[in-house]
């Protein structure tokens, strides 16, 4: 957390602040988290962890259990109780590099920024968000096993985006949050260059912005025979809405790259070319600018009132400081030129370098790439079957939304939800297709064998031996 004056680096002291409508809504969260089938255990999860303000909170010593948490522990609870049922096949999760990569960056954030500050509260913070994302991630790695449990997801998304994108066009039309009535939200809408930014129920106005853009790629895979096209209409213009009433470049610039990445399907085969050509014209750029290449995001105004040139500066002083922080990050970031707002580090990927050091960001962004692999050869696997190809290319393009979105903004509030049910989607869908890659050459070796017999042969999965 921080304030104009430099960095607070760790939560500080609070009370309990809890609506009676919002305990309502837990405790019906809770019936449902226990009763519903498994694969509809994630719509209470989501709805209640992205429409709850981030400021609806209960405090348990020094411990802040936000609404988002205790969600959390409803769900791993439902888990417990399965774990003591002895279900007949449990569900086992097979470890993978994003899982480990997750596993990693929480291990090693928790370290760096323990030893950056060097205090017991600084440990007690990180803790926290090690709850946070590990709670959540492998909860939805439990929940969501399929293409089926996926869907399920995503029309959760389209109906939440459809809430929220009413809630901030009320907003706009009024100038006030109606859920500000809740607690840890502005009763007014905050202005600026004339233009109001509805948030909704999200901290600020531009990560409601990028759940809008970043839902996207997602809603629009509903758009396929036998499913739910109205939905996905409806999601598409939730979105947009969500986006365009947030009034941030990083939205719109984020929307763009949604439609980027999906318009991008029609070159699929030809993508690597593509990648290394950007990456020369970029390198290209930087070498006859006179300023650094990143100096374009100084550039980007599309709303008027953007802090383009922010967002490009605490990049600057990120590459040229790379030493201060490294290690374990630094305490000083907010002093460095710029002005007096270095204390906003409104970038994903700035945020953990500086405040956790290098191998923290690393192990993020290995997150990302692994999953950006794995979709990449499902989508070969998936051969001339152009709907699942289709289907993974799209969360593909939902994964590079939110890498876009990465670039204006952290993930700071509830937002961090649906980043890691993305993540766990994309390893549902991609599974199946690793299975297959690891067993195609084991057939192929046992099919050139003259001693195999004719039985083993039509019976492959019996005699591929498990690894």
């Amino acid at each position: 957390m921080q304030t104009r004056g430099g960095p607070v680096p760790f939560g500080a002291a609070g009370e309990t602040q809890i609506h009676p409508a919002v305990l309502v809504a837990l405790i019906i969260a809770l019936i449902l988290v226990l009763t519903l089938r498994r694969r509809y255990v994630v719509v209470p999860l989501l709805l209640l962890s992205v429409l709850v303000p981030y400021g609806q909170v209960v405090m348990i010593g020094p411990v802040h259990f936000m609404v988002v948490r205790i969600l959390a522990l409803l769900g791993w609870a439902r888990l417990i109780l399965q774990r003591f049922a002895k279900e007949p096949h449990p569900y086992k999760i097979r470890f993978n590099s994003v899982d480990k990569a997750v596993v990693l960056y929480t291990i090693t954030a928790t370290i760096g920024y323990t030893l950056l500050w060097q205090q017991s509260a600084a440990f007690v913070n990180e803790l926290g968000e090690m709850y946070n994302v590990l709670g959540f991630y492998f909860l939805f790695r439990f929940f969501i096993r399929d293409q089926r449990d996926s869907t399920i997801v995503i029309k959760t998304l389209a109906i939440t985006a459809m809430i929220v994108a009413t809630l901030m066009v009320n907003e706009l039309s009024t100038g006030r949050n109606v859920l500000a009535g809740l607690g840890g939200l502005p009763d007014l809408t905050l202005m600026r260059q004339g233009y109001l930014r509805a948030q909704g129920p999200f901290r600020v106005y531009v990560t409601a912005g990028a759940f809008g853009a970043t839902v996207l790629p997602l809603v629009l895979s509903l758009w396929r025979k036998g499913g739910s096209r109205v939905l996905a209409v409806l999601g598409i213009i939730a979105g947009i809405t969500i986006a365009v009433t947030s009034r941030t470049s990083t939205a719109l610039v984020t929307c763009v790259a949604s439609a980027l990445g999906v318009g991008l399907w029609v070159l699929r085969d030809k993508m690597k070319p593509i990648l290394c050509g950007l990456a020369a014209m970029l390198v290209g750029l930087h070498l006859v600018m006179k300023a650094p290449v990143w100096a374009l995001l100084a550039r980007i105004d599309l709303v008027g009132g953007s802090t383009g040139w922010h967002r490009y500066k605490i990049i600057d002083n990120f590459i040229s400081h790379f030493w201060d922080w490294c290690w374990v990050g630094t305490t000083n970031y907010w002093t460095w030129p710029g002005g007096d707002d270095m204390w906003d580090l409104a970038n994903q990927y700035v945020l953990i370098g500086e405040n956790k050091g290098l191998l923290p960001l690393l192990c993020f962004v290995a997150t990302i790439v692994y999953s950006f692999k794995y979709l990449g050869r499902a989508r070969r696997a998936a051969g001339p079957d152009l709907t699942k190809a289709w289907s993974l290319w799209l969360l593909g393009a939902a994964l590079f939304a939110n890498v876009v979105a990465f670039f204006g903004i952290s993930y700071f509030d509830q937002s961090f939800v649906c980043w890691y049910a993305l993540l766990a989607m994309i390893i549902a869908a991609t599974m199946p297709y690793k299975a297959t890659e690891r067993t195609v050459p084991i057939l192929k070796t046992f099919e050139k064998c003259p001693t195999a017999p004719a039985e083993g042969i039509a019976s492959d999965r019996v005699f591929v031996p498990s690894r």
